[in-house]
């Protein structure tokens, strides 16, 4: 038996149908870049995700770069920060974080997770503001929220903007509302790879804003103003309608194939309780997780496990085995303290196969084969 870590012509078979009608519509339109798809797709997400604005761009990359840049014409009356001007972020995360708020001009300043939920820790968010803290960017990081709740009140009584970076989260909730829509702006990305993905790169950003909104939208188009006319330097991040026709198809059916993922993570955490050396996800009571990502803490011997799993037809994953303070390109950022957490849990971290087309048999199977290899390496 084989079990992969996601499984895309599947998803693709189940999605077929549907995305093929909408595909024929932009066919007939023959309107490539931000036509009628785009402006449904935002609307729907919008309304889905509890935002009053809504605007699709490139990617998730964009959607973070673009959210910082509006945020400095806001803060600053221009379009990038200043050198001095630092951002809180996680160094446990994808790259395009803090890539963000390095192109945006400003400078990461890495603070700590929690080891127990991977998500940066909001007592480490105190102890790094300085006078040049200008705002703070949580990863709701494999599909679980981060704490929100703290991490707004720091940024209240600090002044400070809070841009969440859902990329691996659409459809995740804290206390009954979706991930996103808590910040200045929630930026989304529509990877293939993800609980809603595109067929390519697409991106999303949200906010209760009309500044911000507009600001998007200008900045989003070359910061056009007006046609050949620009105001302040833009980018070229327009959602193409291929692929908003492509995320319409799929997103009506993304509470129920986010339940499947629940489903299947419950019956991993049931089949691997008990064993040695095993830690499954915690998940907070007020957190609703959509599990883009179902990861293990092995406190030893993880990469021969990883190995072991390969092996037997079993893909499994290091998400992220370098955290980004440790990485060459970001020797510039500062840290707002101790990494030890982050440090630690790339060493132990391993990501499970998770997707809504899995079955019973193969999640089975990856614990039955877990269990094998701890009995074989007692």
């Amino acid at each position: 038996m084989t079990v992969p870590l996601l499984d895309l012509k599947k998803e693709y078979s189940f999605f077929k149908k549907a995305i093929g009608r909408n595909l024929k519509s932009c066919f007939k339109s023959q309107h490539w870049i931000l036509g009628k798809p785009v402006s449904d797709f935002e609307k729907k997400t919008a309304g889905y995700l509890g935002s009053k604005y809504s605007i699709g761009v490139s990617s998730g990359t964009e959607a973070l770069i673009l959210s910082l840049s509006a945020l400095a014409l806001k803060i600053k009356g221009r379009e990038y920060f200043d050198k001095k001007d630092e951002v809180i972020t996680t160094p446990f995360t994808f790259i395009a974080t803090a890539e963000s708020i390095v192109r945006c001009g400003a400078t990461p300043v890495f603070v700590d997770i929690d080891p127990e939920t991977f998500n940066i820790d909001p007592l480490k968010i105190k102890k790094a503001i300085t006078k040049n803290t200008v705002g703070i960017m949580p990863v709701h990081l494999y599909g679980l929220a981060a704490d929100l709740s703290a991490i707004l009140e720091i940024a209240r009584e600090n002044d400070l903007f809070v841009v969440e970076d859902v990329a691996q989260s659409f459809g995740a909730s804290l206390e009954n509302k979706k991930l996103g829509s808590f910040g200045d702006c929630g930026a989304f990305s529509f990877f293939p790879s993800k609980n809603l993905g595109g067929f390519g790169d697409a991106g999303l950003i949200v906010t209760d804003s009309h500044k911000l909104f507009e600001s998007l939208k200008t900045l989003r188009n070359h910061g056009q103003t007006s046609q050949y006319d620009a105001s302040f330097i833009g980018y070229n991040s327009r959602l193409d309608s291929i692929q908003a026709a492509i995320l319409l198809a799929k997103l009506k059916y993304i509470d129920k194939l986010n339940a499947l993922r629940r489903k299947f993570a419950r019956s991993y955490d049931l089949g691997l309780k008990g064993i040695k050396g095993i830690k499954t996800p915690f998940v907070p009571k007020a957190s609703e997780h959509v599990y883009h990502l179902y990861s293990l803490k092995v406190s030893s011997k993880r990469d021969q496990l990883l190995n072991y799993l390969n092996s037997k037809g079993i893909s499994s994953r290091v998400y992220y085995p370098v955290p980004l303070h440790k990485m060459k390109a970001f020797k510039t950022a500062k840290s707002g303290g101790s990494l030890k957490a982050s440090e630690d849990t790339a060493k132990k971290i391993l990501s499970l196969p998770i997707h809504p087309f899995l079955s019973d048999r193969q999640v089975e199977y990856v614990t039955s084969t877990i269990k094998r290899f701890h009995e074989k390496s007692e």
